[in-house]
């Protein structure tokens, strides 16, 4: 169809009916990312998944799977009033983030002299099971795991995914850090956070369409508790069996 008036989108899901109607012309889903990966995601999945967490003002906000930098770079343009981190494993990816910043920079000051101080980001290449921060020093973490299809494996996944819960629930902050974390391996997803309920709390699940497949962002809130280590948790407990 062409030259139409009004594009309308009818989405049914189980007994769920949603209407959209665009109010632009050209998709929103790749607005500032020039620079793709094999799985950038929709800038507009992003912002909703950024936006369930609720950004307050001074609030520091990770993506310790960035990518090429969606997640992060919404942030940025939207909550300006935070800092955000973009991080990945994988330096392909660290570069590609940091192009997209790059280009969204010099877009922005190109058309409106915006933002020519910089953006409230920064990207850097670790290790998502040991991360360079301090223990209960983020607010909130918002990325895009491995589905196990074109990025890492299911079965890797069953390792993988609580290494990342528990590295995740050490650098956010206790009682009110929050996490919304997409995947579509919800099998493994559920079975690791079922192994830390006491770090973990789920709040709500929202149900995406990813290409075609049925995906979640879970999204949780960080226990009151300070976080303690499995294996310290192993050592105290074997202390306290020993004194009584």
């Amino acid at each position: 169809m062409t030259n139409f008036d009004v594009e309308v989108l009818l989405n049914i899901h189980d007994n769920e009916v949603i209407v959209g109607i665009a109010l632009t012309e050209e998709s929103l889903h790749r607005r500032n990312i020039t620079h793709f990966g094999p799985t950038t995601l929709r800038s507009t999945l992003a912002y909703g998944m950024l936006r369930l967490c609720a950004p307050q003002p001074s609030d520091i906000i990770v993506d310790p799977m960035c990518g090429t930098g969606a997640i992060p770079i919404e942030g940025a343009t939207e909550w300006s009033n935070c800092f955000h981190i973009a991080g990945d494993n994988n330096p392909l990816a660290v570069n590609r983030a940091a192009n997209n910043i790059s280009s969204l920079l010099t877009k922005s000051q190109i058309k409106e002299g915006k933002l020519s101080w910089g953006l409230p980001i920064d990207a850097i290449q670790w290790d998502i099971c040991n991360l360079p921060l301090r223990t209960g020093s983020v607010d909130i973490i918002v990325t895009d795991m491995p589905f196990g299809k074109r990025m890492g494996s299911k079965k890797r996944n069953w390792n993988f995914y609580p290494a990342c819960l528990w590295e995740m629930s050490r650098i956010c902050k206790p009682g009110t850090g929050r996490a919304a974390l997409l995947t579509q391996d919800k099998k493994c997803f559920t079975k690791a956070l079922s192994g830390m309920e006491h770090v973990w709390w789920k709040v709500h699940t929202v149900w995406v369409n990813i290409g075609g497949l049925h995906a979640a962002v879970y999204l949780l809130n960080h226990a009151p508790q300070a976080f303690v280590h499995p294996s310290g948790q192993d050592k105290e407990e074997r202390l306290s069996a020993k004194n009584d």
